[in-house]
């Protein structure tokens, strides 16, 4: 067997050249071949695909040892994450009407029933309603349309900015779940734990696409289901709560969730209000019905 880069004769058992160094290479390019040689480049080889096996099977253990210190077993906590939401975006972002559909048919019937609304021709109704009627109907048609765009344009967002989501949303995650353990980690661990717990999930939201495009849409629910689970599991393998204290910590969760939830729909509120009084100020006419 010869070097297939400078020609020098080889051992059949050889891993390496003995003369210009190169590893022997006898398999053929794989999808995984590429993965691994993606991951070493970044010098993650195997180091990543351990903190992922780990993290799916005793994510309790990365976590209480990362934090303790122990940092060269497990890939960054932040480049976890990144490589998780960036295989996300790649998958998001080459399905991305079928992305939006499988969103809407979520809530399938509202969904249609906006459609079938801003898609109505309301001529029929010219000559049998009042004016004042028919411009109700115009004002109902106006605002299914802008629905259903703002629906879309929504999530078009979400998947060409996915990345970058998943990175703002940590702080808000850390948030929730330190409101809901308070003891003994502080904001900035709880960062880490969750950027460690939502790289993880990224697989679960990306295996359920995918079986949502090649068997049913309805099927991409199920990863929020999965979702839930997970954290439930690791935050109870992390803190060794039994089923009871862990049912009550998933309702402190639910009442942190709702508290965080009023506070950011009265900001945005406040700021909508704000922003709407500007704008009539600016053109009255705006105002008029």
């Amino acid at each position: 067997m010869n070097c297939k880069n400078c020609g020098n004769t080889l051992e059949n058992d050889a891993l390496f050249c003995e003369h210009c160094g190169a590893k022997v290479i006898k398999d053929r390019i794989t999808f995984k071949h590429l993965l691994q040689e993606l991951f070493a480049s970044f010098g993650w080889d195997s180091l990543y695909f351990s903190t992922l096996k780990k993290m799916i099977l005793k994510p309790q253990e990365v976590l209480n040892e990362y934090l303790d210190g122990t940092r060269k077993k497990y890939v960054n906590p932040f480049a976890y994450l990144a490589v998780g939401s960036a295989l996300s975006l790649l998958l998001f972002s080459s399905f991305t009407e079928d992305f939006i559909d499988i969103n809407n048919s979520m809530n399938k019937e509202k969904s249609e029933q906006l459609k079938t609304l801003a898609n109505e021709d309301l001529t029929k109704y010219k000559e049998t309603v009042t004016k004042k009627e028919f411009k109700k109907l115009q004002n109902k048609k106006k605002s299914a349309q802008f629905a259903v765009k703002y629906q879309n344009a929504f999530y078009s967002f979400f998947v060409n900015y996915f990345n970058i989501v998943s990175f703002l949303i940590i702080p808000l995650y850390a948030l929730m779940s330190k409101f809901t353990f308070r003891k003994p980690h502080n904001y900035g661990e709880h960062i880490i734990m969750n950027c460690y717990l939502q790289g993880t999930t990224m697989y679960f939201s990306m295996l359920f696409f995918l079986l949502a495009l090649l068997i049913n849409p309805k099927i991409y629910i199920f990863s929020t289901f999965t979702f839930v689970a997970y954290y439930l599991y690791a935050y109870k393998q992390l803190y060794c709560l039994s089923l009871k204290q862990l049912f009550l910590k998933l309702l402190r969760f639910f009442i942190v969730a709702i508290i965080i939830i009023l506070i950011i729909a009265l900001i945005v509120g406040a700021f909508t209000l704000i922003a709407g009084i500007i704008m009539g100020y600016n053109n009255p006419s705006m105002l008029k019905p």
